[in-house]
C-alpha cells in the first residue's frame, strides 16, 4: 500500500508540473497574440538579433494550443491521480498514447525525407 501512496504523490507533482507549465505556455501565447507590439520591442532591442525574429508573433497560436493541450493533459493526470478516477486517467493515458505515436511518425517521416532511403544512414551494415 505505500508503493501506491507513493505512486499517486509522484503523479500529482508530475503532472502539476505539466500544468503549470501549460499555464505559462498559454500565458505567453495569449500575450504574444494581444500585445505583440511589446514583443516585437524586446526583440528589437537585442543587439544582433537575425532580422527573421518579427515573424515571432505569427507562433501565437501554436503556444495557444501546446500551452492548452498540456493544460489539459496535466489537469487529467493530476485530478485522475488525486481521485482515482478511472476514466479520467484512461483519457490522460489516451491523449499521452496519441501523443507519442505522433512523434514517433513524425519521426519516422522526417527521417525518411532528409535522408531517404539511398542514403547512407539507411544502408545495411
Amino acid at each position: 500500500m505505500c508503493c501506491s501512496g507513493f505512486l499517486k504523490i509522484m503523479m500529482f507533482i508530475f503532472n502539476g508540473g505539466i500544468f503549470l507549465a501549460g499555464v505559462a505556455i498559454l500565458g505567453v501565447g495569449v500575450w504574444v497574440k494581444v500585445d505583440s507590439g511589446s514583443l516585437l520591442g524586446l526583440v528589437e532591442e537585442v543587439d544582433g538579433a537575425p532580422s527573421g525574429l518579427s515573424q515571432l508573433s505569427n507562433v501565437a497560436y501554436l503556444l495557444i494550443a501546446v500551452g492548452a493541450v498540456l493544460l489539459l493533459i496535466g489537469f487529467l493526470g493530476c485530478c485522475g491521480a488525486v481521485k482515482e478516477s478511472r476514466c479520467m486517467l484512461l483519457t490522460f493515458f489516451s491523449i499521452v498514447l496519441i501523443l507519442f505515436l505522433v512523434e514517433v511518425a513524425g519521426c519516422g517521416a522526417v527521417r525518411l525525407r532528409w535522408f531517404g532511403r539511398g542514403s547512407p544512414w539507411s544502408a545495411r551494415r
